[in-house]
């Protein structure tokens, strides 16, 4: 009888063991307001985010994690009020959430200033149409004139060590090789634009094309034995895309169709070629392989978006989806647009380094084209954001 007795007490011992770890381990495995909050931004669902980030900022409301994910919930959800207000606090609990690269573009978009900030590369006063960056970065062609006629200048980003490099008729749209052994420009010294290459090494120029057409856009491929460019050759009123090895000459032309296509760009594996076209009314850009094959849609949008590059997932190009041409960058993976320019100027020929944190852009300001510099490594800080933010409240 005592052997049964003590076997049935072990028995719901172990029966209210069990039932307590079921319950504890039920609590653990409960999700809080903030990862269900989480969870449903991530899943594009901001009502059902907000809802579960209110209740959370409502158990702690000196929690950054929660003022962040809010930022972003109501960012998605086009309040204004509520996203600045959530910023600046974020900046007064000094959470490094604040300094999130992401969240700053877009707290930047709002208030409509630039992410950011660009600065002029001074040129004596010149007319400076268009620029390239060397391979490492350091180093920029440049396409400049004072009168009608444009030379070719290697400068430092500072505008110092400015050297003259080419010359006598209209010289622009430069492009380096990539072993920065050479430069691609377009000339039409002898009457017509076509292809040149210049030797930085033994400052020879070699002439790439030689047909009546109007040939330019010289874009390096990565291997450096093509390169890209927009002609008319096969039809006056026909601009497609090229491509001609240079050491052959032999041209292969990429695009067949009634309208625009233009600004050819290698990836930066070179298996593909982007570019830009008009075939379905508005600018778009296109990817299709270096062969010409499958071409594909890669961005639109109602206004023309053009002048392309694609550095890893994300696009850089310039549009007047918003009414002026700005600079845009484009994730192809995650489909996020983020504005890189906000000024009174057209943003006209941007131009990336080789590993996308640089851009030069040519802006024409009191009637004189300018050349600018934006280092996409050294965005806003949060405190100015915040500065700016309680400027716009008036606190």
């Amino acid at each position: 009888m005592r052997k049964r007795c003590a076997e049935t007490r072990r028995y719901y011992a172990k029966l209210l063991y069990c039932i307590v770890m079921i319950v504890i381990l039920s609590t653990c495995a409960r999700k809080s307001d903030l990862q269900l909050g989480i969870e449903a931004l991530n899943k594009g669902a901001y009502g059902k985010a907000l809802k579960s980030l209110k209740v959370a900022l409502e158990r702690d409301s000196l929690n950054p994690e929660v003022h962040y994910n809010l930022c972003l919930t109501y960012i998605h959800l086009d309040s204004t009020e509520s996203t600045l207000e959530h910023y600046v606090r974020l900046v007064e609990l000094r959470s490094d959430f604040k300094n999130d690269r992401e969240l700053r573009e877009l707290v930047a978009g709002i208030l409509n200033i630039e992410p950011y900030p660009s600065s002029v590369i001074p040129m004596r006063k010149m007319n400076q149409f268009k620029g390239a960056f060397s391979p490492e970065g350091e180093l920029i062609a440049v396409a400049a004139s004072k009168q009608d006629r444009a030379n070719m200048y290697l400068s430092k980003l500072d505008g110092s060590d400015l050297t003259r490099i080419i010359h006598g008729g209209m010289n622009t749209d430069p492009d380096f090789s990539p072993d920065g052994d050479y430069i691609a420009y377009v000339s039409n010294h002898d009457g017509d634009e076509e292809l040149y290459l210049y030797n930085l090494d033994t400052k020879e120029i070699r002439k790439l094309t030689d047909n009546s057409a109007q040939d330019f856009a010289p874009a390096f491929a990565p291997d450096g034995k093509e390169v890209a460019f927009v002609s008319n050759a096969d039809n006056p009123y026909k601009w497609e895309i090229y491509v001609i090895n240079i050491e052959n000459k032999k041209t292969r032309r990429l695009t067949d169709n009634d309208y625009w296509d233009g600004f050819p760009r290698f990836t930066p594996n070179g298996q593909s070629i982007i570019f830009s076209s008009k075939r379905n009314g508005s600018e778009d850009i296109y990817v299709m392989r270096r062969d010409g094959g499958a071409e594909e849609l890669l961005f639109s949008s109602p206004g023309d978006d053009n002048d392309p590059t694609l550095v890893g997932e994300n696009l850089f190009f310039k549009s007047n989806m918003d009414g002026e041409w700005e600079l845009y960058r484009y994730n192809v993976k995650r489909k996020h647009l983020v504005r890189l320019t906000n000024n009174p100027w057209p943003d006209w020929n941007p131009k990336l380094s080789n590993d996308g944190t640089k851009i030069l852009v040519s802006r024409k300001i009191r009637k004189r084209w300018v050349l600018y510099f934006i280092n996409l490594g050294d965005p806003l800080t949060a405190d100015f954001i915040a500065a700016e933010i309680r400027k716009k409240d008036g606190s």
